[in-house]
């Protein structure tokens, strides 16, 4: 076991810090500067040492003291599998990318009136060929013939990582979804950008622009705590919009950028877009700075515009960030 000297610089050199920036007392977001997207890398290296986390471990540990002391308690004696961890390689954090845009597509007008669309979850599509291989070698063996072997059947998308999922949105989601969007900690970063809509209102522009949407829920506790959105698609363009919003407890924690990921992943694995777009006010970008390609080299996000003092908040106008994460990078570039 790694005294905490040792673990502190390991703790550094995987953050890329100097030895002597870090100690005890120092604090995962205030001293050292983790943003969420680090802040995640950082909770499933640690986990990779060995580390018993489960959430509410992670939610509580503020300074690197306190993470060496879930290290020196060591896994427990009978420990079940973990849930593999979603890949952070998107980069994207929670309380961005709707609200910044109308999701209608018009301009200054947050949920402008439309057709209301119809929620449709993924699951329904992806079960048809689920079992359709075996089914098929059943019957040719019941006829008395031999079943052609085809290609094996592909294996749904992924709405699980190691803390959180996602979960369709249900009717039984309106309240929950509803009080994200007003609640003060996070309304004003949301889609309403801080004005309290009716309840009738919300439910009636909940799908309105939407091509898909989730609850986020925390595999631990069964609750709901954030909302993932994709909306306004260019399917003749190949891209769409994705934003999300995670509760105020979960804020400065970066594992919603775990679901985040899961999301972003989701929808390049349904649709065919070449690019997701996150716009969001300039406020909100230190959040996850480390995520943008120019700042880091295992970043996904990169900034494709600015649009100068478009937003207003706390008595002055900041620019709006349009952020874009491609489809693969390694498969060229797809402009």
């Amino acid at each position: 076991m790694l005294r905490q000297d040792e673990f502190e610089q390991l703790i550094a050199r995987k953050l890329g810090l100097a030895d002597s920036a870090i100690a005890g007392g120092s604090r995962l977001h205030e001293d050292l500067g983790l943003d969420s997207f680090r802040l995640l890398e950082l909770c499933l290296y640690v986990i990779e040492l060995g580390v018993d986390l489960s959430e509410a471990n992670w939610l509580e540990i503020e300074t690197v003291g306190e993470l060496y002391q879930r290290y020196r308690a060591g896994p427990p004696a009978a420990q079940a599998q973990p849930l593999p961890a979603a890949s952070v390689g998107s980069g994207v954090p929670a309380g961005v990318g709707a609200g910044a845009r109308p999701l209608d597509g018009s301009a200054g007008r947050a949920g402008q009136p439309m057709a209301a669309t119809t929620a449709t979850t993924a699951t329904t599509a992806i079960t048809v060929t689920a079992g359709s291989a075996p089914a098929t070698a059943a019957a040719a063996v019941a006829a008395g013939t031999t079943a052609t072997a085809g290609p094996p059947a592909l294996p749904p998308p992924r709405f699980a990582g190691r803390f959180l999922r996602l979960m369709p949105v249900l009717p039984a989601s309106t309240p929950f979804l509803y009080e994200l969007a007003v609640t003060p900690d996070i309304g004003f970063r949301w889609r309403y950008r801080g004005s309290v809509p009716s309840y009738p209102q919300f439910e009636q522009e909940l799908w309105q622009g939407v091509l898909t949407q989730f609850v986020i829920e925390s595999i631990e506790t069964g609750r709901p705590v954030g909302h993932a959105i994709c909306y306004n698609p260019e399917f003749a363009l190949g891209y769409a919009y994705v934003g999300a919003a995670i509760s105020a407890d979960y804020t400065g924690s970066g594992l919603a950028v775990e679901a985040l990921d899961l999301f972003v992943r989701y929808v390049f694995d349904i649709w065919p877009f070449r690019k997701l777009y996150f716009e969001v006010p300039e406020f909100n970008y230190p959040q996850f700075a480390g995520a943008d390609r120019e700042k880091s080299a295992g970043g996904a996000l990169e900034l494709e515009g600015r649009l100068r003092r478009h937003d207003f908040y706390r008595g002055r106008y900041w620019d709006r960030l349009i952020l874009a994460v491609y489809r693969d990078r390694t498969d060229g570039d797809a402009r």
